[in-house]
């Protein structure tokens, strides 16, 4: 059952049980159904404020790891570059085949 069924079935049992009230009472209940009305309305927007508030935090939290992370991965290679750069290695070093096998070996 959804809400708006729910509230036409509470709506009808409200109508009947208020078909023999004074008029004056009878337009009291009305304007304290509608103040309820109006109250759960701004409820139920604030909630789902809430709920994209907490969305928008979730994919932000996401986005920012994301980044963090990549920056993260940037500097470990400049880093390692830089390394292998300043290292008194000859050229040849770096052309041999088992230095190559030596690097990928040694890489977290």
């Amino acid at each position: 059952m959804n809400d708006k069924e729910i509230a036409s079935k509470i709506t009808s049992y409200l109508d009947r049980g208020t078909a023999d009230l004074k008029s004056g009472i009878a337009y009291r209940l009305q304007a304290a159904r509608q103040a309820a009305l109006a109250s759960l309305g701004g409820r139920r927007m604030f909630a789902d404020l809430r709920i994209w508030f907490g969305v928008l935090l979730f994919v932000g939290g996401i986005i920012s790891f994301q980044y963090w992370q990549t920056a993260q991965q940037a500097h470990d290679i400049e880093e390692t570059d830089a390394a292998i750069l300043a290292s008194e290695l000859p050229i040849e070093a770096y052309l041999d085949r088992g230095f190559q096998a030596w690097l990928k070996r040694s890489e977290p």
